[in-house]
């Protein structure tokens, strides 16, 4: 997960609302269904929208999937209705459970501000091989990701300030060298063409219907088509729901719900008409998180470089030295009372005792820790559940 993508109830509600992203899924599940037939899976259920409208249009069965807690609210909504029978809810990751049956239709939208949001390529790729049968449909099928240069100094102002300069007169200038290495939701108005330098460029490709890897690179090249001042690149990406149907969060049209992204550039660099602009754009999964790299290069119609930048989200953080030591190949770790207690708790659950039981053993072990029983109950239940899985209806 990114820092600029945050959902809550509040935000699934929000998606809900945004017509011009619901309404092609809403369309594509009505082509895709056979009513009395189909068996769809609805991966990121949140609060049951999908699986809601896929009952209305005449599925047979649904699927509903979803890890946050919003599936409760599902549930709720559920109780009572004509659609009780047919949802089965599912808390949990759809690449750790076992379906009792192949789906005819895997829908998910589980984008962020891009569409490495979570595990999204993972899952759906995982939803294709395992869950959906064979000649079955999976929404949304494709997303297109571009890029553009541009002048941005509404963007670029988190960059001079406190960074650059600030009224107090203080050199923060080491902090503002992580800065420039993220990115992060642009502002949400709608963007003057005036403000863009070059046309759009196609950043790359991710098809769901075949993709298979999670990582995405290419090599991008522009020729400066307005002066200004280059602040960094706008990226987004154009969801094609289905065939003739999709949506487009381009930084001229009004912001959808999930924002677009804006890269800094590590300096602001001043082009003019004619000058090239190339860039290779990367966001690579290492250790279950994406690291994106933009590398930049400006030069003129000479062929003369006027500026290069390297550019990383590895280098967006500061690390101290003692965790630089931790993760090294050579060091023998030792748990700290964190780790004993949930080693202890894991042990019991492997035994078979009851929540009880165990929060009664780390209470005696670790009495300075859990003052009551209660605290410690909540503590083993939270391991519980972050260890084991349940499937309900």
């Amino acid at each position: 997960m990114h820092n600029a993508d945050n959902y809550s109830l509040r935000n699934y509600g929000q998606m809900i609302n945004d017509t011009t992203r619901t309404e092609p899924f809403v369309e594509a599940l009505r082509r895709a269904i056979v009513p009395g037939q189909s068996v769809v899976l609805d991966i990121g259920t949140s609060f049951g929208f999908f699986s809601f409208i896929a009952c209305q249009l005449g599925a047979r069965k649904v699927y509903a999937i979803e890890r946050d807690d919003a599936i409760e609210v599902a549930k709720l909504c559920a109780k009572g209705s004509a659609y009780e029978d047919r949802i089965t809810w599912i808390q949990g990751l759809s690449t750790k459970i076992e379906l009792p049956e192949k789906v005819d239709i895997v829908i998910a939208d589980l984008h962020g501000t891009l569409p490495f949001y979570n595990s999204n390529i993972a899952s759906m790729i995982d939803a294709r091989e395992r869950h959906l049968k064979p000649g079955g449909q999976i929404i949304s099928m494709r997303d297109r990701l571009f890029a553009v240069p541009a002048q941005a100094h509404e963007e670029y102002e988190s960059v001079d300030s406190p960074w650059q300069k600030n009224p107090h007169g203080i050199d923060f200038s080491a902090g503002g060298n992580f800065v420039v290495n993220d990115w992060w939701r642009a502002r949400p108005d709608v963007v003057p063409e005036a403000n863009l330098l070059s046309s759009p460029q196609q950043w790359g490709e991710i098809d769901y219907r075949k993709v298979d890897s999670q990582n995405l690179d290419g090599q991008l090249a522009w020729t400066i088509e307005r002066e200004g001042i280059l602040h960094g690149l706008y990226l987004w990406f154009d969801g094609d729901v289905a065939e003739g149907l999709g949506y487009s969060n381009a930084p001229t049209l009004p912001e959808l719900v999930y924002g677009r992204a804006f890269f800094p550039m590590e300096h602001a660099a001043t082009v003019n008409v004619g000058d090239k602009v190339t860039c290779r754009i990367s966001a690579t999964v290492i250790d279950d998180r994406y690291i994106f790299r933009w590398d930049t290069l400006i030069y003129d119609a000479r062929g003369t470089t006027k500026a290069q930048f390297r550019q990383t989200t590895f280098k967006s953080r500061p690390l101290r030295a003692e965790d630089l030591q931790t993760i090294a190949e050579d060091n023998c770790p030792t748990l700290n009372e964190d780790g004993l207690i949930a080693q202890v708790v894991l042990a019991a659950i492997a035994e078979s005792k009851s929540l009880r039981q165990i929060a009664e053993r780390i209470v005696e072990l670790y009495p300075k820790r859990f003052g009551t029983i209660t605290s410690a109950l909540n503590h083993v239940s939270e391991l519980s559940v972050m260890f084991t899985g349940k499937l309900e209806k």
